[in-house]
């Protein structure tokens, strides 16, 4: 761990101790169970509540800036590998720093900020179980159940959940102990808390979904913050020089305000239960009951009432809260069955309009999604003939975002009823440029490519090895074939291979497309081996916009598509450069941070 981000966690240890006594909804009092004993869930849920946010996005700035030169140390090594094998022995020249310039091969340009701060997160879920005295509780675990933790304490103090999440939980927290009261009073059914430890209970979780309260978020380079790089931090006492104290704000901005009541505002509450041996009348009942105690708070909320649109009921029967997107839905207040993608509320981001079920992925920040989205789009640099490939695509966000500018949008995911919300969502919209594929990027890219590459306008490629800092072992006037089944020349004057048109007789007209751009927004384990090579083989691919929220596995995955391979470096395709980078922080007061690189050939 960098020594800064060590000095920034012993500054907030400091201020946690140095901090007023906490109060009864953050502070899990003391009890016989492990590790318990005055522990903050603010310290589970979001551990770097503490810090100024200055602070926070420099630990982040450097977690992806390392992940960068690890990218570049991975280049390296699997070069010199390849040469003490006989194969390339070319180190690509992006690579290399000189003398009096930055240390960092892939200088990370900045980190867009959230444009909100406090209660940014428009889905929360919610764990219903008991707090350390004993009583029904409803928010998070203080401490992670594999260490004999399971006391629940309340979100309030919670920087990253909304007021509305935490109006929800509250008033269901009331309800569940206000029946805990009455069914001691009158000797009736008490419905209990799900237990983890037993895998026994009825309440198990509530989820609150927000939609339509996020303000506008304006240009994401409005957004943007510049830290000093590691070099630049004085080694003596690890702080900023008074010039580059200046790159940052001395004072916390808090940003825009979340959330804002709107017209168009909606809410939907998912509450998970587990029916396993319990009176079906009873069960429903108590959620009637409940649905009631929720709309009455939300009808009461400070300073702004809210509509609560859907009030749903999940049935799960399995241990963990991890529902199936596909197990069974009812309306609270009717008791009947009802399908996912027609209960749904609505969310705005980036001018289009977006339907959210139950179990519908979303960015949990609006503001901080529809910034970075706009950096992907400027990126991309789509244009009207342009196919465009959204891999990953979940609900068919980022390629819906920018399906006006281009002409065909592919969109893959493995999670089927992600796609039926992608195609839902085109629809809403008006946007019919789009075909939505379910299947493993690794099986579909393949035949995808096979069957679009011929409508791609074949330009002449070069690819320069002129930047190499050693000679190509490239033997002189060599021909072979590309992956696409293009011949390759390699001129010995100029050190370069360009990919012969297919026919020098068509024009551009002929063909559908002029290129290929690929987004990726791979989960936190990243793409898939098979689908970085199909990637890399193809040459018509010249652009590659990777959205990452694991700087670690996306350095990973940027080693395969950026080293030489091969007797020429181009054995698997021509090798992608990192041309640009930059974090984008969705997640205020916690560790995790996104990367956005863009790779070029």
């Amino acid at each position: 761990m960098r020594r800064q981000e060590r000095q920034a966690k012993r500054a907030h240890t400091k201020r946690c101790h140095k901090s007023s006594p906490r109060s009864k909804a953050g502070k899990a009092a003391q009890n016989d169970e492990p590790g318990c004993m005055q522990r903050d869930v603010r310290d589970a849920v979001c551990p770097l509540w503490s810090l100024p946010y200055e602070e926070q996005l420099s630990m982040k700035f450097n977690k992806v800036q390392d992940a960068l030169n690890i990218l570049a140390r991975g280049v390296i090594k699997k070069c010199r590998r390849e040469r003490a094998g006989g194969g390339y022995a070319t180190l690509p020249k992006w690579t290399l720093t000189r003398k009096g310039q930055s240390e960092n091969p892939v200088q990370l340009s900045g980190i867009v900020r959230s444009p909100v701060l406090d209660g940014y997160r428009n889905k929360s879920e919610f764990t219903v179980g008991l707090d350390t005295d004993g009583e029904r509780s409803v928010g998070f675990n203080v401490g992670l159940f594999r260490d004999g933790v399971t006391a629940v304490s309340s979100p309030q103090d919670c920087r990253n959940i909304s007021p509305i999440a935490k109006c929800i939980a509250t008033a269901f927290q009331l309800f569940l102990r206000s029946e805990a009261r009455d069914s001691l009073e009158s000797g009736s059914c008490l419905l209990p808390a799900w237990d983890k430890r037993r895998a026994v209970g009825f309440w198990r979780l509530l989820t609150v979904r927000e939609g339509g309260f996020a303000p506008k978020s304006g240009s994401w380079s409005d957004w943007v913050r510049h830290f000093p790089s590691a070099e630049m931090i004085t080694k003596d006492d690890n702080t900023y020089s008074s010039s580059d104290k200046a790159l940052v704000s001395s004072e916390e901005d808090i940003g825009l305000q979340y959330p804002k009541m709107q017209a168009s505002s909606e809410v939907m509450v998912i509450l998970q239960v587990s029916m396993s041996g319990y009176n079906a009348s009873t069960a429903r009942a108590s959620c009637v009951r409940a649905a009631s105690a929720l709309r009455e708070a939300a009808c009461n909320a400070t300073p702004d009432p809210f509509p609560l649109t859907q009030i749903l009921m999940q049935v799960h029967e399995g241990v963990s809260n991890a529902a199936h997107p596909e197990s069974p839905l009812y309306d609270v207040e009717t008791v009947t069955a009802v399908s996912a993608q027609r209960n749904v509320i609505h969310e705005n981001l980036c001018g289009l309009s977006f339907s959210l079920s139950a179990s519908a992925f979303f960015q949990v920040n609006t503001c901080g999604a529809d910034v970075m989205y706009q950096l992907v789009r400027e990126w991309a640099s789509p244009h009207g003939r342009t196919l465009l490939l959204d891999v990953c695509c979940g609900t068919g966000t980022i390629g819906l975002t920018l399906a006006k500018n281009v002409k065909t949008v592919l969109g893959i995911d493995v999670v089927a009823s992600a796609i039926e919300d992608a195609r839902a969502n085109a629809s809403l919209n008006g946007i019919d440029n789009c075909d939505w594929i379910v299947a493993k990027a690794e099986d579909a890219l393949p035949a995808l490519f096979n069957e679009y590459a011929p409508l791609v306008m074949p330009k002449k490629i070069t690819y320069s090895s002129e930047h190499a800092t050693s000679e190509s072992q490239v033997p002189s006037s060599e021909v072979s074939d590309s992956d696409d089944g293009l011949p390759i020349y390699i001129d010995e004057g100029l050190r370069k291979t360009s990919v012969k048109p297919r026919s020098l007789d068509k024009c551009a007209e002929d063909y559908e497309y002029d290129d290929i751009v690929a987004i990726v927004d791979p989960p936190r384990a990243g793409l898939h081996k098979s689908v970085l090579h199909a990637l890399r083989k193809q040459t018509c691919l010249r652009r590659i916009v990777y959205i990452s929220c694991n700087p670690e596995s996306m350095a990973s995955n940027c080693i395969e598509l950026c080293t030489p391979q091969g007797p020429d470096g181009n054995s698997g395709g021509s090798p992608f450069t990192p041309t640009k980078a930059f974090a984008v922080d969705l997640f205020p007061h916690t560790m995790h941070c996104e990367a956005v690189v863009l790779l070029e050939r």
